[in-house]
């Protein structure tokens, strides 16, 4: 999750273009990024 967030964050890739990187399905990676901003959404939210 947390290079999924790196990469479409710092490199600006999109969901197809991280897939393509990463060498996963499409679905997963939308799914990392997704569960990846919920965990850190929560872990700001605690402060």
């Amino acid at each position: 999750m947390r290079q999924a967030i790196a990469l479409a964050f710092f490199d600006g890739l999109s969901h197809s273009e991280l897939a393509r990187h990463m060498r996963q399905p499409l679905g997963t990676v939308k799914t990392w990024v997704r569960r990846g901003l919920e965990r850190l959404r929560a872990c700001l939210d605690e402060r």
